[in-house]
């Protein structure tokens, strides 16, 4: 599979006249590369110390720069022949190699704090100028990228032109291969399960605070219960209890849980890189008429959306009918920027296109997409809808499986 990724990037490289391209985006290099690196996919200021550098030539090798504690893995996940290592602070040497006693003159060389950008450079400028592109004309995720990245990149090859290849990956990543799918499969599995978990044995005064840790716990559950699970990573959730409609941890503290409130999950896991998203919402106790209302309004958008998924139809005709049906069915001031998005692989798990107003995308099969009609409002509560669809030739197949509709939790 690896080989069709990077031949369908070499394809878009020669039509685009480049000469190479240099994955430098956690999201890019593990595509391209198949490796996940953690030190780039976990902390943002260590992006520009892992790249691959992808010829349009078939013919001319792949070559990798990654620090020395991860080189092993990723030549070994990655197989690429051509992995240059640079040094990183840890030391990593076997016990025995280290306790060896030094010999008369001799000194170990020191390690840097963290990494040396000049050995870092002297890589780079290797893995371009052994393939004949110190001059060449390289795409790269320039609108991603660093300043000091790219001031370093201009200065180890000045005579290069770097043009931006953001939007040509996004436009080969919404296009998924089976394996992909499979993995946003498992990953919507096992976000299911949390929210199953979460939802069972609720009581009167518990927080947002307290959902998002049984939606943890449930989704953790699963995970190692199950080895079809083994590739699991990490999970996120933006939950809502009440008229809590806000984002993050210090929104979540209201006045808990009472009979009538509305319980939103927005949320998803990582499995094998590929991060979920979706979402449903519950009844606690019974439903308030405000709320049943509104929901009843999103749940047939949502539905009406769904249905005319297919391939050849923009994704802003898809925009246009959810949010038609909502401004002629008693809401004629409600507005969204999107009623969906791609996604896939990227840390923040919506990715181009949106299903946005005037978005003249068109959806093929194989594409993933999360179709979602949600509200926030303090007086009827949070509302989420969302599905992750897989678009096949003749409509869709949906990934999650929970039921919709606004069930009652006692």
């Amino acid at each position: 599979m690896k080989d069709q990724i990077l031949s369908a990037i070499r394809q878009r490289l020669q039509a685009r006249g480049l000469d190479a391209y240099i994955a430098y985006t956690p999201s890019n290099v593990f595509y391209a590369t198949g490796f996940q690196s953690y030190f780039l996919m976990q902390w943002w200021r260590m992006q520009g110390t892992v790249l691959a550098v992808i010829p349009a030539d078939e013919s001319v090798e792949v070559g990798m720069m990654v620090g020395d504690f991860e080189a092993k893995p990723a030549q070994r996940v990655s197989g690429i022949e051509d992995v240059r290592a640079y040094r990183l602070w840890p030391e990593i040497r076997d016990a025995e190699a280290v306790q060896e006693p030094l010999g008369s003159g001799e000194s170990e060389m020191p390690r840097p704090a963290q990494f040396d950008e000049g050995e870092q450079d002297e890589i780079v400028r290797g893995l371009l100028g052994d393939r004949g592109l110190l001059g060449a004309r390289i795409g790269t995720d320039l609108r991603y990228m660093l300043l000091d990245s790219h001031r370093r990149f201009s200065a180890l090859a000045p005579e290069a032109e770097w043009v931006d290849f953001t939007g040509d990956m996004y436009e080969l990543r919404r296009i998924k291969y089976p394996f992909e799918v499979e993995r946003l499969r498992r990953a919507t599995e096992l976000s299911e399960a949390g929210m199953r978990f979460a939802v069972e044995n609720l009581a009167p005064g518990m927080s947002a605070t307290d959902v998002r840790h049984r939606y943890v716990m449930g989704v953790a559950r699963a995970a190692m219960e199950d080895p079809r699970y083994q590739d699991y990573s990490d999970q996120w959730i933006l939950p809502a209890v009440g008229a809590g409609v806000g984002i993050g941890v210090d929104s979540e503290r209201g006045a808990g849980l009472q009979d009538g409130d509305l319980i939103k999950f927005d949320c998803g896991t990582t499995v094998g890189g590929y991060r979920g998203d979706g979402g449903r919402t519950f009844a606690y106790g019974k439903v308030k008429p405000t709320a049943g209302r509104l929901f009843g309004v999103l749940q047939e958008a949502h539905d009406r959306a769904c249905a005319e998924i297919r391939p050849g139809v923009e994704v802003g005709e898809i925009f246009r009918i959810a949010q038609d049906h909502i401004t002629k069915n008693g809401y004629p001031r409600f507005r969204r920027g999107h009623y969906g998005h791609s996604l896939g692989i990227d840390t923040f798990h919506e990715e181009p296109p949106y299903v946005s107003e005037g978005d003249r995308t068109i959806i093929e099969s194989g594409m993933v997409l999360a179709i979602e009609t949600p509200a926030y409002t303090t007086d009827a509560g949070a509302i989420m809808i969302e599905d992750l669809v897989h678009v096949l030739p003749g409509g869709i197949e949906r990934l999650h499986r929970l039921p919709h509709g606004l069930t009652v939790i006692s």
